[in-house]
């Protein structure tokens, strides 16, 4: 089975605070997540992102930096 890193587990890997990772998520500043899980977007339903511990990993800040 495979494991998938939520926001927050993004946060702590890179000991940011989890409303910045929500921001950069939110502004285009993070890896596509390797995983979507919810219902579509146009149902107001909210969707759960999903990164594989490589794809955190393998991020770098500096990619986000200001």
């Amino acid at each position: 089975m495979k494991e998938y890193l939520s926001a927050d587990d993004f946060a702590k890997v890179h000991n940011l605070d989890p409303g910045t990772i929500r921001r950069y998520k939110f502004d285009g500043r993070l890896p596509e997540p390797d995983a979507v899980i919810g219902v579509d977007a146009d149902s107001g339903k909210r969707q759960h992102y999903g990164w594989l511990r490589e794809t955190v990993e393998t991020w770098r800040r500096s990619e986000a930096s200001d």
